[in-house]
């Protein structure tokens, strides 16, 4: 009788290792796959807060979640590529930089796809709508044109009197955008807007020596994980003589006199949530697609004596952050 009572808890015992260690190795199987446009070096303060949101909902690399990323180290060409990499291992979600978005719904309509600051979805014909994407791809939108209006009220403020003003920008679903920025420069006293598009490192080289030929009193820079990727080229070219006015914290921490845009960091946190859902059985077309909540305005103070702005002090105490 007592074998068989041992004997009966010891295979229950098993059973229940059993149970457990199938449950950590499911649990330890969940794979992320990520696809970064820039570099290891700049992409890694936006991952590290991605992973950082990942850390504060329990997962631990290695632990309890793996991940494997790809750099396409500002060459798009690669990302097809990188993508069909990690489709063939078969992860359990892809996370994927702005610039891989179309790249990764091409690659997959199957595997979720989580984008921490994509552009506009919807006008790009990439979900059905905010609310219910409706497809494979989810995550956050940077909404970056939403603010133009507000860096065309802070530009005006810093240079009185503009009318002739550059715009710097990269992405080819610009033209929406393009049209809503021309109205609203017009509506700033803007007179004369000349653009300049820029998809890859030579023909940001042709744009800037276009840029440096017009009598320009400003230069507005949509950001883009390409145009982030070469921002000290493009500071080192124009921010000496030109107010560069940005939508990315990373080009005034370069040299551009103003920065007014979502807070990136918290964005690339905050799509660690997605991820858990994901993993935790939400379908990525039933998850809204949301939208900044914190705008930050930044403003580079070395920038404005380089070129003799006083910057306004009412944009001063607006200012979430002042580099001096």
């Amino acid at each position: 009788m007592i074998h068989w009572i041992v004997r009966t808890i010891l295979c229950a015992c098993v059973a229940i290792g059993s149970i457990f260690a199938h449950a950590a190795e499911n649990q330890k199987g969940a794979t992320i796959g990520q696809v970064l446009f820039s570099t290891p070096s700049n992409a890694r303060p936006w991952d590290e807060a991605f992973r950082g949101g990942l850390h504060d909902l329990g997962y631990v690399e290695g632990k309890n979640i793996t991940i494997v990323v790809r750099y396409a180290n500002g060459d798009s060409s690669q990302l097809p590529a990188l993508l069909k990499e990690l489709v063939a291992l078969h992860v359990d979600v892809l996370w994927v930089a702005s610039a891989a978005v179309l790249a990764a719904t091409e690659a997959t309509k199957t595997i979720p796809i989580v984008c921490p600051a994509m552009g506009d979805p919807v006008d790009a014909g990439l979900v059905a709508s905010l609310a219910r994407p409706g497809g494979n791809l989810t995550g956050l939108s940077w909404q970056g044109a939403d603010s133009d209006p507000k860096r065309l009220e802070l530009t005006t403020e810093l240079v009185p009197g503009l009318r002739r003003l550059g715009l710097l920008f990269d992405y080819p679903t610009a033209s929406t955008d393009l049209n809503a920025f021309r109205r609203a420069a017009r509506s700033a006293g803007v007179t004369t807007l000349k653009t300049f598009q820029a998809r890859n490192l030579e023909e940001i080289e042709v744009a800037l020596k276009a840029i440096d030929r017009e009598s320009l009193q400003a230069l507005i820079v949509w950001n883009s994980p390409l145009l982030g990727l070469h921002r000290k080229a493009i500071l080192h070219s124009t921010g000496h003589r030109l107010p560069v006015i940005v939508d990315g914290r990373e080009f005034a921490e370069v040299g551009a006199l103003i920065s007014y845009a979502p807070n990136g960091y918290d964005l690339y946190r905050r799509s660690a949530t997605y991820v858990d859902k994901i993993l935790k059985g939400a379908k990525p077309g039933d998850l809204p697609i949301e939208q900044p909540t914190k705008f930050e305005l930044i403003v580079n103070l070395r920038a404005a004596k380089l070129l003799g702005i006083i910057v306004p002090e009412a944009i001063l105490l607006r200012a979430d952050e002042v580099i001096r």
